[in-house]
């Protein structure tokens, strides 16, 4: 067989087990620990929201860090909220306030009903707190396994333009090693409930 696809067979493996394998733990969280983690990954957050207009998220589902005081937040001090809005293989991101109404969608996701007209493109964004399954120390992730994130955000593997994107997770989803595949799009950070890590430059 050849090598190279034996690694990239091999590579897939342990990505899928630690994808289930952190997916596990992160269902075993209790209803407690979920709101104390996300109050502690809003203090972390902070300073990232400094002089920022707008901030991108995600609706939380099965144990993933929820983000409803980052945005509770942003809502008090007039910066900009989004959700993704998933098109295809790609995404876009509707803006959204405490006073709007939801419809749930593609994968059983509620995406806010704002028109057409408002939604933002991914290179029009400020900030992305970044939904993940597992990262480790140099700012990888594995998520879901769409690629949805990847392929909306590949403009940023070559530039660092903007918008930031900062992964958001619990700090028992870390690993030693995600095996980053070519595709993927590297974060310019962590945040979880209990640090930050930020990226080397190169």
């Amino acid at each position: 067989m050849d090598p190279e696809k034996t690694k990239i067979t091999s590579e897939k493996k342990q990505r899928d087990d630690i994808r289930l394998n952190i997916r596990k733990k992160r269902n075993e969280l209790s209803l407690q620990a979920l709101q104390t983690a996300a109050k502690l990954l809003l203090q972390n957050c902070i300073p990232s929201l400094e002089n920022v207009s707008s901030v991108a998220g995600y609706q939380s589902m099965q144990g993933e860090m929820n983000l409803d005081p980052v945005f509770e937040h942003c809502h008090q001090h007039n910066i900009m909220t989004l959700l993704p809005i998933m098109r295809g293989q790609s995404l876009m991101f509707a803006p959204f306030t405490a006073a709007s109404t939801f419809t749930v969608k593609q994968y059983g996701i509620k995406e806010p009903d704002t028109p057409q007209s408002e939604w933002l493109s991914p290179d029009q964004l400020n900030l992305v707190l970044v939904p993940l399954v597992a990262f480790d120390n140099t700012c990888n992730r594995i998520g879901m396994g769409g690629g949805f994130y990847d392929r909306s955000f590949e403009f940023r593997k070559n530039k660092k333009t903007p918008p930031t994107l900062i992964g958001v997770a619990h700090q028992l989803q870390q690993v030693e090693d995600v095996l980053p595949q070519p595709w993927d799009v590297a974060l310019d950070g962590i945040i979880t409930d209990k640090k930050i890590i930020t990226a080397k430059k190169v």
